[in-house]
């Protein structure tokens, strides 16, 4: 099959067919709103997750929109795969070619004389040898193309290429599902009813997102429907290909065998030169089973037989492919935060369900859940807006979960996921913001305590309930 022929059999809008409906599907995540607001600006917008969360349903989604509602010629929408072995069988096949034959075969204009813009589409880019390198020069000419493209995770999209599209590129982070998210999906797919649309919380503003999030706190019916759901949630996790199951036995062989497996020894491998990849594999095992704790790399190296230097660099792959989460304590000393303890997570807590074989979740397992829930929230919350995230323990062993750090103030996140909070639950916490005040360092004015559905304002510190936690 020739590159002609294959763009044909990817592109059926340019023999007016219309996209298959299991495609787009019937829900559309809050990214695609980011994706539509951006279409119209000149840089090359990249779609970043891991794999299976929806990315390449974006980017149909996206095109549906471009042929119904702003009526974009068929022929100026191009969408074509990096893994597609019919473009890309050899090591030698070029990005270019591809889009010589579109320009010249399909389009028929030249690509320095576009007459009006194009749109190319790429999915899996970082399997196409020195992408970045074609579109930095494709973008430096200023051709009148909008390119979205689509990677597994941000090892691929910036290995090699934070140089060379430096102000170029833009990103949209796509990961599993938040809990806001789900809910409704779920009202979608499953109950059939409308959206809940909970507020942000503004941390800017905490006492104006207390008050918004009161009105739906007494909402009973909402209340109820929400914690139910929420319960479903813990235990399958945040990826939207679950509502095409719903079977929990199928749903975790899915999770085990596509996300973690061939996440590891397609997408990671893909990029490294990795000689145990099973590590890899046994490194997510140790992690779910201790969910929440404390390591120093040292103490983790006997368990694996490997060097802290390749200990290091492997759960930085994990981290980078978004399968777990990496916390440092936070100290205003950098050396101390280096050479503290790491509290490590599964970024997906349906991935650790499915690693750890559970099929039921007990009340006393919930809360080690959400508290990696809560980790992942922030966790993205972070890779949207540049933050630091950290957890806090002192000589005292006063701890404290999150640490979230906004370059201009930092804000405690305690999560007690229960209806019975003790004053001794909250002196970690409360001590912090008290500490911060009095050393005048203006970064601490209050926290936030997460927990089952208790929901009160008890001096600087905010009681929220998770089932309300919409960041």
């Amino acid at each position: 099959m020739d590159i002609k022929e294959s763009l044909i059999l990817s592109n059926i809008w340019w023999q007016n067919e219309e996209i298959n409906a299991q495609f787009l599907l019937g829900k559309e995540r809050v990214e695609f709103n980011t994706i539509m607001s951006k279409l119209n600006e000149k840089r090359i917008l990249s779609i970043i997750g891991p794999r299976r969360v929806g990315k390449s349903t974006l980017l149909y989604q996206t095109i549906n929109h471009l042929l119904k509602e702003e009526k974009i010629e068929p022929k100026r929408i191009l969408f074509f795969s990096g893994d597609d072995p019919s473009l890309f069988f050899h090591e030698d096949d070029k990005l270019s070619n591809v889009l010589e034959v579109y320009f010249n075969e399909i389009l028929e204009e030249s690509i320095t004389k576009i007459t009006s813009k194009v749109y190319i589409f790429i999915d899996e880019i970082h399997f196409i040898k020195n992408w970045q390198n074609f579109l930095k020069i494709y973008f430096d000419r200023k051709y009148n193309i909008k390119f979205i493209i689509t990677g597994s995770s941000s090892l691929h999209l910036f290995k090699d290429a934070n140089e060379s599209l430096l102000g170029r590129i833009e990103n949209i982070y796509v990961l599993p599902l938040t809990f806001c998210q789900f809910l409704n999906f779920h009202r979608t797919y499953v109950s059939k009813q409308e959206d809940i649309v909970l507020p942000k919380f503004d941390f800017d503003n905490p006492d104006k997102s207390f008050k918004a999030l009161e009105n739906f706190y007494h909402q009973e019916e909402v209340k109820r429907n929400s914690k139910k759901i929420l319960k479903e949630y813990i235990l399958v996790g945040g990826y939207p290909e679950y509502f095409e199951k719903r079977d929990i036995e199928v749903w975790q062989k899915s999770l085990t065998e596509d996300i973690i497996t061939r996440g590891i020894y397609k997408d990671i491998l893909a990029m490294y030169s990795i000689k145990s990849p099973q590590i890899l594999e046994k490194l997510m095992y140790y992690i779910a089973s201790n969910p929440s704790q404390t390591f120093s790399y040292s103490g983790m190296t006997g368990n694996f037989g490997i060097d802290t230097v390749t200990l290091i660099t492997y759960l930085g792959y994990l981290k980078q492919a978004f399968l777990i989460n990496v916390l440092e304590n936070y100290s205003t000393n950098v050396g101390k935060t280096i050479r503290s303890n790491k509290k490590l997570s599964i970024l997906d807590n349906g991935i650790q369900n499915s690693l750890l074989k559970k099929k039921q979740i007990n009340s006393n397992e919930e809360g080690h859940i959400v508290e990696t829930m809560v980790d992942f929230d922030i966790r993205l919350l972070c890779e949207k807006e540049n933050y630091n995230q950290y957890y806090y323990r002192n000589t005292e062993k006063e701890e404290i979960d999150i640490i979230l750090d906004r370059k201009n103030d930092i804000i405690p996140i305690e999560v007690k996921y229960t209806n019975q909070i003790e004053a001794s639950d909250t002196k970690a916490i409360k001590k912090f913001i008290q500490k911060n005040k009095e050393n005048k360092m203006g970064k601490t004015t209050y926290g936030i305590m997460i927990t089952k559905d208790i929901y009160k304002k008890e001096e600087d510190l905010y009681y929220i309930p998770y089932w309300l936690l919409n960041v």
